[in-house]
């Protein structure tokens, strides 16, 4: 092969490792969720009333709280309540916080973040936040 080639040949193989890390990172939720939020409001939805049901909206009530601060530190904890806590992304839009290794049960939500808020979701409850600057 000519230099020429070869030069061709080693930039599209850059070009394509280049595009295959970036396509493959966390996304962009991972970072716009870093700092504080202010938990604006709970809305429980329409649930069976047996006792585990019952028990899992007194935890998220107590959990978030209206008012309080949520402090996502960096790509794997988050402080509530003053305890620090393990949080992952399952997938671009659905993190868990907690993890199996924790005492309590992991509590998964759909996550969408605007710039300066964001909404948790899922079969239990919604949880509405705003951006503390």
């Amino acid at each position: 092969m000519k230099l020429r080639e070869k030069t061709i040949v080693l930039f599209i193989i850059l070009t394509l490792l280049v595009s295959v890390f970036t396509g493959c990172s966390s996304g962009s939720y991972s970072k716009k969720i870093l700092g504080k939020w202010k938990v604006d409001d709970l809305e429980f939805k329409k649930t069976s009333d047996d006792m585990f049901t019952g028990l899992q909206k007194m935890l998220i009530n107590v959990v978030f709280e209206p008012d309080s601060i949520i402090e996502f530190i960096n790509k794997e904890k988050v402080n509530i309540m003053m305890n620090s806590i393990n949080y992952e992304w399952i997938e671009k839009d659905k993190i868990q916080i907690g993890d199996d290794d924790d005492e309590d049960a992991p509590i998964l939500f759909d996550v969408t973040i605007d710039e300066d808020s964001m909404i948790f979701d899922n079969q239990i409850v919604t949880i509405n936040l705003t951006k503390e600057s």
